[in-house]
């Protein structure tokens, strides 16, 4: 995961490796790796400005934002990163306005591309917010905490009303009454 810059010429370098799972932290509760990472894709070089674009395919295992459940999100991500040599000028620390394309910017030292952090970032801003076991989970229930894709339970299934709301409750009991 880690380049020299000389080993970029100027036609550029392709590149593909597996990547063991283990060496990411990637390792919460509610989301870790379930597979080796694959990562493919090509560095170019203009002067000292390193350009990446790959791609990075895994699997994540996630859980379930209704049930809780354990679920399996593949990952398919696009890589894209602009790589720039440190500036050791001192007089460069302190404030500094960003522009958004500093977005994708990194910071390599000692003429060495290292693409670990472009990599990690792009499997986890493809995390999605909410990850469901199947498209009509119907989660758990809010009284007795089971699961009600697999069992159905004796709670009340009429869910408290926010008094606030009550009106409009009564608005469509009588819509639907035909008065």
């Amino acid at each position: 995961m880690v380049f020299d810059l000389g080993e970029i010429g100027g036609e550029g370098l392709g590149f593909k490796f597996r990547i063991n799972k283990d060496q990411f932290a990637i390792n919460q509760e509610d989301c870790s790796l379930n597979k080796n990472i694959e990562v493919g894709g090509s560095l170019s070089r203009v002067d000292n400005n390193v350009y990446l674009k790959g791609n990075v395919t895994t699997e994540l295992i996630l859980r379930c934002s209704r049930c809780l459940d354990q679920l399996i999100s593949p990952i398919n991500s696009r890589l894209k990163a602009h790589f720039v040599p440190s500036d050791d000028d001192p007089s460069s620390l302190g404030e500094v306005e960003l522009r958004s394309s500093d977005i994708d910017t990194e910071i390599y030292e000692d003429k060495q591309i290292d693409l670990t952090q472009s990599i990690r970032d792009g499997i986890l801003l493809t995390v999605p917010v909410m990850s469901l076991c199947m498209e009509d989970c119907k989660g758990i229930c809010p009284q007795c905490g089971i699961n009600l894709n697999q069992e159905v339970c004796e709670c009340v299934s009429d869910p408290c009303v926010d008094p606030r709301l009550e009106v409009l409750k009564k608005l469509k009991i009588k819509l639907s009454k035909g008065g």
